[in-house]
């Protein structure tokens, strides 16, 4: 059996296609456990999933920390409450007290009651390993009982200390890296999301770490031709806040430096000013994954801005998997190596490379697209490898 923990309404994307592998190759019995905030206090059992409620204490320190926010995000929290204003979903609060709040939180407050869980566990007769669904559900449900009941495996999309918010602050990183480190003893195995991550889980004392790229790889997606005339695609989601909107105004600032038209993909934030050289093509959100990599593919390349420290990320990789050069800031350029992958640092270097990329012209650019294309496929490839065996080690 394997058993998915997730301290969240539903399953990463990273977890998801991994259940969904699994399911493929070794046809095992999937029973889900969930908590959610949305509903702290009920507890719900259907075929082959479990809602958990809070823990007593969970619930008292939950709403003790509401209070602990900073006058901007309690205002903003009880506008929306009231109804007065559209919910903002953001990664996490900004202000660094509503980010303190929920280190805390974690740390102390996401525990659900799961003994009945855990009595109902011990009398499956079948082989179990437990499966982790990021730094969220760490504190959900007492590693130590889970680990007498089968092997652990933690799935991570990036090393907690390094998220958006959490570093920005000595206090929330330091506590948000012990939160962690003193989790990732009790795992059997670690997935972490790029050569850079594995490396420092080892560091943290996990006895076993892989990777598996952040990359969901579409069957049967194959790229589209690329348009005639110069093209850029950039994806910065809505809910990433005011760090996401700065990297808008400094992408454009760049592009109204370049003596050419530019066809621009955007998808999340809408731009309150676009530069008269820019030919803008907006969505707020592509449901479809094959919609969306489509949609790219068309395109020269891809401008990749990061918003945390920790792995690579998705946007890196889908760029990748649609055959585009890539174009990062710092923080988009770290974790794994792409081929074709230029750093800016700022809107005047930017502007620089962009201009310099563009005149490499259509088919250059493709044959570099291609290239990053062929990397990211690899990677996955090895990294679904390892995972299975891995898990098979497990008697997954």
């Amino acid at each position: 059996m394997l058993v998915v923990v997730r301290n969240e309404e539903r399953l990463s994307l990273k977890a998801n296609f991994i259940v969904q592998l699994l399911r493929q190759s070794a046809n095992k019995q999937v029973f889900c456990v969930f908590r959610r905030e949305s509903d702290k206090f009920g507890e719900k059992w259907t075929d082959g999933e479990v809602q958990l409620s809070s823990s007593i204490l969970g619930l008292i320190l939950y709403y003790s920390f509401v209070l602990l926010k900073s006058p901007k995000d309690t205002r903003n929290g009880l506008m929306v409450r009231l109804s007065l204003m559209k919910p903002k979903h953001m990664l996490i609060g900004e202000g660094f007290l509503s980010i303190l709040s929920q280190t805390l939180y974690l740390h102390l407050g996401t525990r659900a009651r799961a003994n009945r869980l855990v009595k109902m566990l011990k009398k499956v007769k079948s082989s179990k390993v437990f499966l982790i669904d990021e730094f969220l559900s760490l504190n959900c449900i007492d590693l130590r009982r889970l680990r007498a009941l089968g092997p652990l495996v933690y799935i991570s999309q990036d090393t907690a200390f390094n998220r958006f918010g959490f570093g920005d602050n000595p206090i929330t990183k330091a506590l948000m890296y012990r939160l962690e480190r003193d989790a990732v003893a009790h795992f059997d195995l670690v997935v972490a999301c790029s050569e850079m991550e594995r490396i420092k889980y080892l560091g943290m004392g996990a006895k076993k770490t892989i990777f598996y790229p952040n990359l969901y790889p579409t069957e049967g997606f194959e790229p589209c031709d690329k348009d005639e005339t110069p093209s850029i695609s950039i994806v910065l989601r809505g809910h990433w806040g005011f760090k996401a909107e700065r990297s808008l105004e400094t992408i454009f600032d760049a592009l109204a430096c370049i003596n050419k038209q530019i066809r621009v993909y955007l998808i999340g934030i809408k731009p309150e000013k676009v530069p008269k050289n820019v030919k803008l093509e907006y969505w707020e959100f592509i449901n479809s994954k094959l919609d969306y990599l489509k949609l790219i593919s068309k395109s020269w390349a891809g401008i990749n801005v990061g918003i945390h420290m920790a792995g690579t990320n998705e946007r890196k990789y889908d760029y990748a998997e649609a055959g585009l050069t890539v174009i990062s800031d710092k923080l988009g350029s770290r974790g794994d190596l792409l081929p074709y992958e230029y750093t800016y640092v700022d809107y005047s270097d930017l502007a620089a490379k962009m201009g310099q990329l563009l005149e490499f012209g259509r088919k250059r650019l493709t044959n570099m697209g291609e290239e990053n294309r062929k990397t990211a496929l690899s990677l996955a490839e090895k990294g679904r490898r390892m995972l299975l065996d891995n898990l098979s080690k497990l008697n997954v």
